[in-house]
C-alpha cells in the first residue's frame, strides 16, 4: 500500500526522530548541564553559598513543570531512542581505529554510562531529599554522599561520561544539522569539542572534589 501524503514514511519518521534526538542532546539537556555545573560551582564559596543557590532555584515558578516537561521527558526520549538507534550500529573500531570511529564508539558507550549515572544521581540526591527528608538537598547531604569512596568513583566516571557525551554530541549535532560541512572544518570542530570536553570535565570533577573535601583544586591553582 502506498503512503498517503498525510502519513510520513518510515524513513521520514526516522529522519525526524534522529533530528529530535540530536536537538534534545543540546537543547535542553546540554544547556541544563552547563547551568547545573554553574549552580553547583557555588560550593567553591562554601557550603552556605551552595545552600543559598539551591533555595533560590527552589523558588523558581513552575519548577516541577520545567523539570518534568523540560528535562525529564527530553532525557527519557534521548536515552531510549539513543539505545534504539545504537542496537543495529556496529562500529568496527578493531579494524578501523581512526579518530572518528573511536569517537563514535565512545559516544555510544558514554551515552549508556551517562544515563545510568544521571538516574542514580537524581534518585540519590534530589529524590532522596524530597521524598525522604522532605526538603531540598543541602551541602551537608552532598558532602556525606560524596565522602563514600564508591559513590565518588561512580561520580568521577559519570562526570567523564556526561561531559564527553555532550562535547562530542556538539560535533555530531553540527554535522547532523549541516552547520559544518567541509572536512577541514569538521576536523577543527572535533579538536575544539575535545578541548571543551577536557575543560568541562575538569570543572565537574572539581565540583565533586570540593563537595568531598571542602577544597577546590582549581581554586588552589588560582583558577
Amino acid at each position: 500500500m502506498a503512503h498517503s501524503a498525510a502519513s510520513p514514511s518510515v524513513t521520514e519518521t526516522s529522519f525526524i526522530l534522529r533530528r529530535l534526538h540530536s536537538l534534545t542532546g543540546i537543547i535542553p539537556l546540554g544547556v541544563f548541564l552547563l547551568f547545573h555545573f554553574f549552580e553547583n560551582s557555588s560550593v567553591r564559596r562554601g557550603g552556605e553559598a551552595f545552600n543559598e543557590a539551591v533555595v533560590a532555584i527552589g523558588k523558581m515558578p513552575y519548577l516541577y513543570a520545567v523539570e518534568i516537561l523540560g528535562l525529564l521527558a527530553p532525557l527519557v526520549f534521548h536515552a531510549v531512542y539513543g539505545l534504539f538507534i545504537r542496537t543495529p550500529s556496529r562500529p568496527n573500531v578493531a579494524a578501523y581505529s581512526y579518530g572518528r570511529n573511536w569517537a563514535y564508539f565512545f559516544q555510544r558507550a558514554t551515552g549508556v554510562i551517562a544515563f545510568v549515572y544521571i538516574t542514580f544521581h537524581v534518585i540519590a540526591t534530589r529524590g532522596w531529599a524530597l521524598f525522604v527528608k522532605g526538603q531540598d538537598i543541602t551541602y551537608s547531604d552532598m558532602h556525606q554522599h560524596l565522602s563514600n569512596n564508591g559513590t565518588f568513583l561512580l561520580y568521577v566516571l559519570g562526570i567523564l561520561a556526561v561531559t564527553y557525551h555532550f562535547a562530542n554530541g556538539i560535533w555530531s549535532f553540527s554535522i547532523t544539522w549541516g552547520l559544518v560541512v567541509s572536512r577541514k572544518a569538521q576536523q577543527r570542530l572535533a579538536l575544539l569539542t575535545m578541548l571543551f570536553f577536557v575543560v568541562l570535565a575538569v570543572v565537574g570533577l572539581d565540583i565533586a572534589w570540593t563537595f568531598r573535601t571542602e577544597r577546590s583544586f582549581l581554586a588552589a591553582l588560582g583558577l
